[in-house]
């Protein structure tokens, strides 16, 4: 009886606060409807302290599907994240690696800063955020921003609007039944 005890209480209550962060976020940042992880990435970009790049990496097939950097080149420059995901991944598992980094990144984890590049090290496990398993505070956190982003999406995918225009488009949110995206 998980939920009705009080570590459930908790992580309903958790989840309802990460679910009202994101959706202030995703407004400030003018997501209104689905779109791929990369654009998410490219649309908080602009209001976040800093870019965030999602991009595929060569990451070994035994090692993570993807891992998230601070780039920061000068300590007085906020610099970029840079969340990688393995580039022969499916496009659907890389949606959801994308996903769960940037939930890394809106939660504001501690993540490793390099300087350059070149010393990103995907066998390094020091200083790098490793999913291999959600028992930790930090992963639940990240996996619950993912599984919001995700899931949202994924209901309103089914949604097909009459028409590609704007307008169309404008005057179906208006009028028709809403699907909440968060």
């Amino acid at each position: 009886m998980v939920n009705g005890s009080p570590s459930g209480w908790r992580r309903r209550r958790e989840e309802s606060r990460l679910r009202r962060e994101l959706r202030q976020i995703m407004r400030r940042a003018r997501i209104d409807s689905p779109t791929s992880m990369t654009e998410v990435c490219e649309r908080i970009s602009k209001i976040w302290e800093a870019p965030i790049v999602a991009a595929p990496f060569d990451l070994p097939a035994a090692g993570p599907f993807g891992l998230t950097v601070r780039y920061a080149p000068d300590p007085d420059d906020p610099g970029a994240f840079y969340i990688l995901y393995q580039a022969v991944a499916t496009a659907l598992h890389q949606e959801h690696v994308i996903a769960h980094e940037l939930g890394h990144v809106l939660a504001k984890h501690p993540l490793k800063t390099v300087r350059d590049l070149s010393e990103i090290d995907p066998d390094d496990s020091a200083g790098a955020l490793r999913r291999t398993s959600y028992t930790t505070g930090i992963e639940r956190e990240a996996e619950t921003i993912a599984t919001l982003l995700l899931g949202n999406a994924a209901a309103q995918s089914g949604v097909a609007l009459p028409s590609a225009s704007d307008r169309a488009r404008s005057v179906q949110r208006a009028l028709g039944d809403r699907v909440d995206w968060l």
